[in-house]
C-alpha cells in the first residue's frame, strides 16, 4: 500500500464535502415540504376557527329566536287558559245562580 499524498487527501475532502452538500440539499427539500404542510394545516385550522365563530354566532341568533318563541307561546297559553277559566266560571255561575225575575 502506498503512502497517502496531499492530493489523495484533497480528493477525499472534496468527495466528503460534495456528499455533505447533497445531504444538506435533501434536508432542505424535506424541511421545505414540512414547512409547506404546516402552513396548509395552519390555514385549515384558521378556516375552522372562522367557521366555528360563525356557527357560534348563528347559535346565539337561534337561541334568541327560541327565547322569543317560548315567550310568545307562554303568552298564548296563559291567554287561552285564562279564557277557559273565565268561561268555566261564567258557566258555573250561570248554572248555579237562581234565575232573576
Amino acid at each position: 500500500m502506498g503512502a497517502v499524498t496531499d492530493n489523495d487527501l484533497k480528493e477525499l475532502k472534496d468527495l466528503i464535502t460534495s456528499k455533505f452538500e447533497q445531504v444538506d440539499r435533501k434536508f432542505e427539500l424535506v424541511n421545505e415540504k414540512i414547512d409547506s404542510r404546516f402552513e396548509q394545516v395552519d390555514n385549515k385550522l384558521n378556516d375552522m376557527r372562522v367557521e366555528i365563530a360563525s356557527i357560534k354566532g348563528n347559535q346565539e341568533g337561534f337561541s334568541k329566536r327560541l327565547d322569543n318563541l317560548e315567550f310568545t307561546s307562554r303568552g298564548i297559553f296563559i291567554t287561552v287558559v285564562s279564557g277557559l277559566l273565565l268561561a268555566t266560571v261564567t258557566l258555573i255561575v250561570k248554572v248555579l245562580a237562581p234565575p232573576v225575575g
